[in-house]
């Protein structure tokens, strides 16, 4: 058998063809990096251009407050103006001669905003020492006040000193006020005798009492005597005391009589009426409400201040009891608390003053003023006090109320 027949068929191999690959192209990420990067640095410095610019501005607008103190008002404006800065200013007594600057906020050297706010304080007026004029005569203390460059303001009160005679002055002496400041003198009205009015009609009582630098108080009184004639007088003829104190004068009001007839006798038997009322109730009250309710009842108060626990101000005793029957017009007094630890004043006696000079003069000793009209007896005592409690001379707590009953003929 021949060895191309055992053999086959040829057996023919063939090749791939594999595509070439295309070249790879230029990488793009570098270049978003760069541009990003060129980017942040341009922020980066806008940001620090801009900032150092605004700094430059603001310290371009800051500048230094000049010292001003101890130049005169004009010159110191004119200073703080040239630095863009606006003076504020506030006039006040110094020893600093008058227009001058005597202190500056904020100081000398301080770094500011132009434009910011400078506060001045100018002298208005040389200060002076008050002197001290209490118990000189009221002339002399005038002169010595004038001579200091102050001005005087007179008031007389009633007091046992001598007529004329300086009792306190507000400003205080050795107070620094303004030259030309007014001090206000409390000036004694001195000391009058209380002459006997007894038996005499009310209208020569009081022109007796008035007379003598006194103010009559009158009070009318259920009495046998003839209407209108001074059937008592308290303080008693012959006493000495300050002038302008009250008189208290007892009139009558004469005696009402009712007639009865029997059919055995036409004999008439006088009978004295006289209006009764019952006492209230004021125990465990405020002392000024207790006196208006008493007030309201048709009766008067005495006000007696006693040691005691209870609140300041408080009623704790009365007498009268409450429910008893009394004339109408008596009075009831009643004893009020000065509290466990409270400071007691003098009451200033302001009996005869007119209400507006009455209620000043217990305002400036520190004690409220509660205020009781009652029907005027006398028409020349209209607006005037007629009494107080409690009473001139007496020592109530500070900041108690006091209350003046004054004459109306409304």
């Amino acid at each position: 058998m021949d060895e191309q027949t055992t053999a086959g068929p040829p057996v023919i191999e063939e090749e791939e063809y594999v595509r070439p690959r295309r070249p790879p192209g230029p990488e793009l990420w570098p270049w978003l990096l760069l541009l990003l990067v060129l980017v942040v640095g341009g922020l980066l410095a806008a940001y620090f251009l801009t900032r150092d610019d605004n700094k430059k501005g603001k310290a371009a607008s800051a500048v230094t407050v000049p010292g001003v103190v101890g130049v005169k008002q004009d010159e110191a404006v004119r200073r703080l103006n040239e630095r863009g800065l606006v003076p504020q200013l506030k006039t006040l007594p110094s020893k600093f001669p008058r227009g001058t600057v005597f202190a500056q906020d904020p100081g000398e050297g301080t770094k500011v905003d132009r434009g910011s706010q400078v506060a001045l304080s100018v002298s208005a007026a040389t200060v002076v020492p008050v002197p001290n004029v209490v118990g000189q005569k009221t002339a002399a203390a005038v002169a010595k006040l004038k001579a200091a460059g102050l001005g005087a303001q007179v008031t007389t009160v009633p007091a046992k000193a001598a007529a004329g005679t300086v009792l306190a002055e507000n400003p205080q002496a050795g107070t620094r006020v303004g030259k030309g400041s007014t001090v206000a003198l409390r000036v004694s009205k001195g000391q009058a005798t209380v002459p006997d009015v007894g038996g005499q009609d009310v209208a020569s009582a009081q022109a007796a009492l008035r007379a003598a630098g006194l103010v009559p108080a009158v009070f009318q009184v259920p009495s046998a005597q003839t209407k209108g004639t001074v059937t008592g007088q308290n303080p008693l003829p012959d006493k000495k005391v300050a002038r302008g104190s009250k008189v208290r004068i007892n009139v009558s009001a004469g005696a009402g009589a009712s007639g009865g007839t029997t059919t055995q006798s036409t004999t008439t038997t006088p009978t004295t009426t006289t209006q009764q009322v019952q006492a209230p109730n004021v125990v465990g009250l405020q002392q000024n409400v207790a006196q208006r309710r008493l007030n309201r009842a048709g009766l008067a108060v005495r006000v007696r201040y006693i040691a005691s626990s209870k609140p300041s101000g408080q009623v704790v005793n009365q007498s009268p009891t409450a429910g008893t029957l009394v004339k109408k017009g008596s009075r009831v007094q009643i004893s009020v608390s000065v509290g466990p630890n409270a400071t007691t004043t003098q009451v200033p006696d302001v009996v005869g003053q007119d209400q507006q000079t009455a209620t000043t003069t217990l305002q400036d000793a520190g004690f409220e003023v509660q205020v009781i009209n009652l029907p005027a007896t006398d028409p020349s005592q209209n607006g005037n006090v007629i009494d107080e409690q409690p009473g001139g001379g007496s020592r109530a707590p500070q900041g108690s109320t006091v209350t003046i009953y004054v004459a109306s003929t409304g």
